[in-house]
């Protein structure tokens, strides 16, 4: 867990273990997406094997995203694979981060280019947890939130939108159902498509986009969620410009970001076509200066258009960002 989550939990970890009849070591992560590294996961491998952990030892992610990244890219290299589980305290990790088995680690090129599958034991998850969450961290799970309703149908669109920014709120109930929701719909797709060789793809909805908006502002200006509130409405913006959606859908998902004080404009200065299209194709699922991407066309109605120029993505996620700011 790392530095912030043990203040708050970090006893209750090693007590709860012992009621069980197991001992518990907490070792700290980091904190940040910048730390999410090879030199980061090596430390924490070193660490484990110092305290004595072998191939019967379980390990436990208690955090956000970045330390269920990070330990289960560990668990599933230290003594060749050791199971483990996540406890998510933030939005981010609860909605999407913990749940589906993707482990790795960040390059200097790219986000998470670096990992494995390696499926958790068990996701515990307690909304609760999030009442002490800061505000910046909740609107970035709120991307991810927004991202599954899109996906998940009409229902849990309407849902979302049309619930007020503060009922949605740390820790109401209404957030524990959409939570619940999320972890459904992506546990459904994960279970028919483990590793990610046909529809489980459509989970990839803004984060193409988002991606590259990411690792171009750095994480203290755009937070992963934040960029893929931004990678939304890049995809909405090329569905509505091939004629796929309507561009009342492209709005009301605008509006919906603008409603919570989630990001609908890059931060900083933007970044060349030529820059954009670099970071692009550092998509692990780029291939040959060509790009999958899902497109929306309505909630619950997404489009994996195959083969898409990388040039032509640029041009547009520019050319709307530019009009945005």
């Amino acid at each position: 867990m790392d530095r912030k989550t043990e203040e708050v939990v970090g006893r209750k970890v090693v007590l709860a273990a012992k009621d069980a009849g197991f001992t518990a070591t907490v070792l700290l992560a980091p904190i940040g997406e910048a730390r999410k590294t090879l030199e980061s996961a090596e430390k924490l491998a070193s660490q484990l094997v110092r305290q004595g952990a072998d191939r019967k030892s379980f390990l436990i992610a208690v955090g956000g995203g970045v330390t269920s990244d990070l330990a289960g890219f560990v668990a599933a290299n230290l003594f060749r694979g050791i199971e483990w589980g996540v406890v998510p305290t933030t939005l981010l990790a609860m909605a999407d981060a913990s749940i589906g088995g993707k482990t790795a680690v960040n390059l200097g090129e790219g986000k998470n280019l670096f990992g494995a599958f390696h499926f958790p034991r068990f996701v515990v998850s307690d909304v609760q947890m999030l009442r002490t969450l800061p505000l910046r961290e909740w609107r970035s799970g709120m991307g991810e939130v927004l991202k599954t309703a899109m996906l998940s149908g009409a229902s849990m669109y309407r849902s979302l939108t049309n619930t007020t920014p503060s009922k949605l709120q740390r820790g109401s109930a209404e957030l524990s159902e959409l939570v619940g929701q999320c972890a459904r719909f992506k546990q459904k797709l994960v279970r028919r498509d483990p590793l990610e060789g046909g529809e489980r793809k459509l989970l990839n909805l803004g984060h193409t986009f988002g991606h590259a908006l990411e690792t171009s502002a750095g994480p203290r200006k755009l937070r992963h969620g934040e960029a893929v509130g931004l990678g939304l409405l890049c995809a909405l913006e090329m569905s509505v410009e091939q004629e796929l959606c309507r561009p009342q859908y492209a709005l009301e998902v605008r509006d919906f970001l603008a409603r919570n004080g989630m990001k609908t404009e890059f931060p900083g200065t933007l970044p060349s076509k030529r820059a954009l299209e670099k970071l692009l194709l550092r998509d692990k699922k780029a291939a040959h200066g060509r790009l999958d991407l899902v497109l929306p066309v309505k909630p619950g109605t997404c489009l994996l258009v195959q083969g898409v120029d990388a040039n032509e993505v640029a041009t547009s996620m520019r050319q709307y960002l530019a009009s945005t700011s």
